[in-house]
C-alpha cells in the first residue's frame, strides 16, 4: 500500500540523544550520573508519567547535594542546545505527507523541548509515552493514526526509529518500519528504500 504518513522517533533519529550529557558545572561525573539515572527504574517511571519532572529534579539534586533550581536550569540549557540531524528534519519539513512524532519521553519533552524548538509546527500529532502510559511503540503509533483522523491503516504509516524493538512493535500492529542507522545511511536510502518518502519531499534525484 502507498505511504500516507510518517511516524518519527525523536532521540537518535531526529536529534542526537546526548543532549543531557553536557557538562554540569561543579559535577564532573554528570554524564555518568545522568545515564545511570535514565537507565534505572526511576527513568522508566519518568517516561511512563508516574513521576513528573519536578520530582526527578528533586531526586537528582538530592543525590548530587545541589539545589533543585540548578538541576532544572541545567536541564533547560541542555534542552535548548539539542543538535538535530539536518537531513531527517529537512525531509520532515518538506514532505507533503502528515508527519508525527511517537516517542518514549517524559513530561519534560513536552514542556521544554517541544515548545522551545517549535516541533508542533512540523509534527502533528506528537505522541509521548508519559501521556499514554506505555513504552510500546505499537500502541503509540496507533494513537498517532487515531489522532490524525484520516483513516490511515498501519501498513500505510512508516515508523522511522533507531531501535529495532520499536520497529518490531510497530510491525506487530501491521505497520511499516525503517531502521535509522545514522544520517549518512538515511541520506543514501532516500534513493532506494525511502524513495517514496523522498518523492513526497521533492528530493532531487529521488
Amino acid at each position: 500500500m502507498s505511504l500516507k504518513c510518517v511516524l518519527w522517533d525523536f532521540g537518535d533519529t531526529l536529534a542526537d540523544e546526548g543532549w543531557m550529557q553536557r557538562s554540569f558545572p561543579g559535577v564532573p561525573d554528570w554524564p555518568h550520573i545522568w545515564s545511570e539515572f535514565i537507565s534505572s527504574e526511576l527513568g522508566d517511571s519518568w517516561s511512563l508519567g508516574r513521576l513528573d519532572t519536578s520530582a526527578v529534579v528533586t531526586a537528582v539534586a538530592t543525590r548530587l547535594a545541589v539545589s533543585p533550581e540548578s538541576v532544572f536550569e541545567h536541564m533547560q540549557r541542555c534542552c535548548s542546545m539539542i543538535r538535530f540531524f539536518e537531513t531527517p528534519l529537512d525531509v520532515a519539513k518538506r514532505s507533503s505527507l502528515p508527519q508525527a512524532i511517537v516517542t518514549i519521553n517524559p513530561d519534560g519533552f513536552s514542556k521544554l523541548i517541544v515548545p522551545q524548538h517549535k516541533l508542533d509546527r512540523i509534527f502533528r500529532p506528537i505522541v509521548t509515552s508519559w501521556e499514554e502510559r506505555t513504552l510500546d511503540k505499537g500502541v503509540l503509533g496507533l494513537v498517532a493514526l487515531e489522532r490524525l483522523g484520516l483513516g490511515i491503516h498501519p501498513s500505510q504509516a512508516l515508523l522511522i526509529d533507531n531501535k529495532t524493538e520499536n520497529i518490531e512493535a510497530w510491525a506487530s500492529r501491521g505497520g511499516r518500519g525503517y531502521h535509522f542507522r545514522g544520517e549518512e545511511r538515511f541520506r543514501a536510502d532516500l534513493e532506494s528504500e525511502l524513495r517514496e518518502l523522498a518523492m513526497s519531499a521533492k528530493i532531487v534525484g529521488a
